[in-house]
């Protein structure tokens, strides 16, 4: 989902969609078997990703395991999978904020109400990662993707039982072509030679 000329996409986060006239559904129940593969998405520029959760689509239940949804980077297609981050949803490292959506409180504050159980996690709630811990290494960092890297978002740990549904996403800033890596290519322009 291209968010206008911000730069940004959204990567996943896609209920339901038609493919080939078939239905996608990435909606994810948290007792999906683990490691299921999610989302895979090729970088055709580079990339960053500046946040990534889910939106919950089916109030959560008590579980004795929580489900976990991990963002992943892989070097090629098919490479070996490093994870970046990954998001336990329930437990109790979770808090939100004193707002409503309708706007009655004025001024509302993060960080103001603690995540008591899992069952607190229902339809239409939003949860983010903490980004923060991955450190930045200048010039890039563990969040940035080279072009030809791929980006995967997995199901890594499945819930003890059913209740509880979610759609994943990451939303990237995006830059444009870049054709001076060595494994970008280009067809060379009318008239054009290559150079020493």
């Amino acid at each position: 989902m291209d968010l206008g000329m911000t730069g940004y996409q959204i990567i996943g986060g896609i209920r339901g969609s038609y493919a080939a006239n078939a239905p996608v559904d990435e909606n994810v129940q948290t007792e999906e078997t683990a490691d299921t593969l999610l989302v895979e998405f090729v970088c055709p520029v580079h990339c960053e990703v500046v946040a990534f959760g889910v939106v919950v689509t089916e109030d959560f239940t008590s579980q004795a395991t929580d489900a976990v949804v991990s963002l992943k980077k892989a070097l090629t297609v098919g490479g070996a999978e490093t994870v970046l981050k990954a998001l336990t949803l329930g437990g109790t490292t979770l808090t939100r904020g004193d707002g409503d959506r309708n706007v009655a409180t004025l001024y509302p504050k993060d960080n103001q109400v603690a995540i008591a159980a899992d069952t607190d996690l229902d339809t239409g709630d939003v949860v983010y990662a903490d980004l923060d811990t991955l450190t930045a290494v200048p010039p890039v960092t563990s969040l940035h993707f080279w072009p030809g890297e791929v980006l995967i978002l997995e199901h890594t740990t499945a819930a003890t039982g059913a209740g509880g549904a979610y759609v994943p996403f990451a939303i990237v800033k995006m830059s444009g072509p870049e054709y001076t890596q060595d494994n970008t290519w280009r067809q060379l322009r009318s008239g054009e030679a290559v150079l020493d």
